[in-house]
């Protein structure tokens, strides 16, 4: 066989491999199954082949480089899940919560400074004695939940397991300064 014909038989032997279904999935019906002396007359006529007039041709040393570009039908190897909705629902219920405690600490520390306190970070010292500070406490969150979603993303399993802990110290640090503020304002 010339190499243009040996493409087409293997794209044409891909194909049929793709689509067929498997050996046990087949279902054999009583019309298909022909007695021993007559399987010679129902052969089909597209099978039959005359072998000896065909050249011989060695395959391990035809060059895969001649083959045709066949599309890829199986499932490539390597990729992830990333976009599942239960943890689509869970990175949205930690940034609720992570605001919301971003919320509560801010309130916290408008009380603890109208009673006399001094906002120890230097970042939201300027914002502390105004209702800035609600805004200006929103930056971190925003942070947090980018570099979360980031994570659920990876394509690094340790890092993709792990997405959850940034919004979740975040919101555990916020309640925390929330708390320790109300008990400054209550002195």
């Amino acid at each position: 066989m010339q190499t243009s014909q040996i493409q087409k038989y293997a794209l044409i032997c891909g194909l049929l491999a793709a689509f067929a279904l498997p050996a046990g999935a087949q279902q054999l019906s009583s019309s298909a199954i022909v007695p021993a002396g007559k399987a010679a007359d129902a052969a089909p006529t597209a099978v039959a082949m005359n072998v000896a007039a065909q050249p011989e041709q060695n395959f391990e040393t035809t060059p895969v480089t001649d083959l045709p570009n066949a599309p890829i039908i199986a499932k490539p190897i390597g990729t992830i899940g990333v976009e599942r909705l239960p943890s689509r629902r869970i990175w949205l219920a930690l940034s609720a919560a992570q605001h919301g405690a971003a919320v509560f600490d801010a309130y916290t520390t408008r009380q603890a400074v109208a009673n006399g306190a001094v906002e120890q970070n230097p970042l939201l010292r300027p914002f502390a004695s105004s209702p800035a500070i609600y805004g200006a406490t929103q930056v971190a969150p925003l942070i947090l939940d980018y570099a979360a979603r980031r994570m659920q993303l990876s394509h690094h399993s340790l890092i993709r397991r792990m997405w959850w802990l940034p919004q979740s110290t975040g919101a555990a640090v916020s309640i925390f300064a929330g708390v320790h503020n109300m008990g400054i304002a209550n002195r």
